[in-house]
């Protein structure tokens, strides 16, 4: 028997599917796949019904989107952590992931969302109900990063706002009015909530942190924020957008639930824009303040500051050899001398993750910025 492209494609689909003990949910145009090991999802969107097409709204592998945790100031990363066990189940036929431990029980929900603008389901709810399993009160914290890729074509926008065109690291507090994000890919777009388009009373995120997938990913709990910085991180990490959801950490006392909702659909504006009220909502009792820890004597600022500044004017004097050098090679060769620092910037990252030379934070950030800067030309 001759499989034709499509057949051997589903069937390869299919293999995939049982092999990685993955869970698929069909509704409308969305498609979801959840891995029966972490809990941990895919979406893709129907472009194409009649080729049974389908394009991807978050990352495709599913596993680079995921939920932490905090548990009393100490951070659980779900489908991984030993502490809670992963369980994907049905309810009302809309698939649920359960996490579960002795003192909480993380239940996410997933269930179809049409928009005003399209015929069938365009999108989904993502439901997380935190249960306090035990009989202490917990000061419990949650943390939501979604893997992007459509907004990181060449010279596209990774994400939009009502007020913002975010190209590079941004926090967008609770207190802010913007109620979505937009990530625009050539034939399809992500919209996610910021403000929940259903319910006036819902819990809003405290913030979100538009980054690097790979510096959101690295940390267990929250990443530092340097406003500005580009979505790179050398060498392996380029062009590489996600957004993190931040609820802080709560009291939940005994017996006491907690939900929080977030949507994530293709674009239509106008669903989201639907008025709502920003008066805080009701939440948990409110965290009690940190005990104070004494900390060791610290250095001074003085001597940090100086020492930053030794390691960057030497960075930056490395960046001028290879621009010198750079200029020097053009004239030799007729190559476009953008291109050359590009291509010498590249050498250079080769050789550092070959283990030849040595490089310093500041050194990578000044290779980011050179490589951004003279990027931007082509």
């Amino acid at each position: 028997m001759i499989l034709h492209k499509r057949q051997v494609f589903f069937f390869l689909f299919l293999f995939l599917v049982l092999r990685l003990g993955a869970n698929e949910t069909k509704d409308g145009f969305i498609r979801m796949l959840i891995n029966e090991k972490t809990g941990r999802f895919s979406l893709s969107f129907l472009t194409d019904p009649e080729k049974s097409t389908y394009s991807q709204l978050i990352y495709r592998s599913g596993e680079t989107s995921f939920f932490d945790i905090n548990v009393d100031g100490i951070p659980y990363r779900l489908g991984e952590t030993r502490v809670f066990s992963t369980r994907v189940d049905r309810e009302n036929n809309e698939p649920v992931v359960i996490y579960d431990s002795k003192l909480l029980t993380v239940k996410t929900s997933f269930s179809p969302v049409k928009t005003l603008s399209s015929p069938n389901a365009n999108g989904i709810r993502i439901t997380i109900q935190i249960f306090n399993n035990s009989e202490e009160e917990h000061e419990v914290g949650l943390r939501m990063v979604i893997d992007t890729t459509l907004g990181e074509g060449r010279k596209n926008i990774p994400f939009v706002t009502e007020n913002f065109n975010i190209k590079k690291e941004k926090i967008i507090e609770s207190s802010s009015e913007e109620k979505f994000w937009i990530s625009r890919g050539k034939d399809i777009s992500l919209m996610g909530s910021i403000a929940d388009p259903t319910n006036d009373n819902a819990v809003r995120p405290d913030y979100l942190h538009f980054a690097n997938w790979k510096k959101l990913s690295d940390v267990p709990w929250k990443a530092s924020y340097h406003e500005g910085r580009s979505f790179n991180k050398l060498p392996y990490s380029i062009n590489d957008s996600a957004v993190s959801y931040y609820w802080n950490p709560v009291a939940l006392e005994m017996g006491m639930v907690i939900t929080y909702a977030v949507y994530l659909t293709t674009e239509d504006a106008a669903w989201y824009q639907t008025p709502i009220s920003y008066a805080a909502p009701a939440r948990p009792a409110p965290l009690k303040p940190a005990p104070v820890i004494e900390e060791l004597t610290p250095v001074p600022a003085a001597v940090v500051a100086a020492a930053e500044e030794e390691q960057l004017v030497a960075a930056e004097n490395n960046i001028a050899v290879i621009e010198k050098e750079a200029q020097e090679a053009a004239k030799k060769t007729g190559e476009d001398y953008d291109v050359t620092v590009l291509r010498m910037m590249q050498n250079v990252l080769n050789r550092f993750i070959a283990g030849e030379i040595s490089l310093n934070e500041m050194d990578l950030l000044q290779i980011d910025l050179a490589i951004e800067k003279y990027g931007q030309k082509q």
